[in-house]
């Protein structure tokens, strides 16, 4: 069967992730064990509530000030939350754009509003073009109330989409979310961290 269509997750896979600038940040501004409330694996409550989109973020900077007994400004908790996020690389959109000339694309991600502005507003900067030039359509999980990897998350995205799941490949760097997309019917691959999305034959070669 065919591949029809792509989805690709965003951290890890187009953009990279810098864990250890956000955390270091973070300690330098008085939150000791910042990994006690959010790692790429688990986060505490509020974190997930942003990325759910059920709490806005002056509601997530307000908790995060309480849980970790800090005075913090907003501005202060936004630009150490935002240093997760690389530039992105220039060569891997360069392949999304080769690439959607054979398939329409599609980006799912588990992000919040806070650095949706951010990576939207760099790819605008580094590029010329708004992150959604690269893809037929966007979803985000705070925009969607669904995140990844629940199978009615996935679900969503192919209902509003109009895709088959068998049709459809999803892309990520996540095993957990790897195997949701699995159980949602689609077809998918795990990117290790030894791969590289940078080369169009690399994706060709397997769908």
């Amino acid at each position: 069967m065919m591949t029809q269509a792509i989805i690709f997750d965003l951290g890890g896979v187009i953009l990279d992730l810098n864990f250890k600038r956000m955390v270091d940040q973070f300690e330098r501004l008085g939150v000791q064990n910042f990994a006690q409330y959010f790692t790429l694996q688990g986060q505490v409550d509020f974190f997930e509530q942003l990325e759910l989109g059920q709490i806005r973020p002056e509601t997530f900077f307000a908790k995060l000030r309480s849980v970790t007994n800090t005075s913090i400004t907003d501005d202060q908790i936004r630009e150490a939350w935002n240093l997760i996020l690389t530039d992105f690389d220039l060569s891997r959109l360069s392949l999304l754009t080769e690439l959607s000339v054979d398939y329409p694309l599609y980006l799912f991600s588990n992000t919040n509003a806070i650095h949706a502005a951010y990576f939207e507003k760099r790819c605008l900067e580094q590029t010329g073009h708004p992150l959604s030039y690269y893809f037929t359509k966007i979803y985000y999980s705070h925009e969607l109330h669904l995140r990844k990897p629940t199978i009615e998350s996935f679900k969503k995205v192919l209902e509003q989409a109009q895709l088959e799941a068998a049709d459809t490949l999803f892309i990520d760097d996540n095993a957990a979310n790897i195997a949701g997309a699995q159980a949602a019917g689609l077809r998918t691959h795990h990117l290790s961290p030894v791969e590289q999305l940078v080369d169009l034959d690399f994706v060709r070669l397997f769908y």
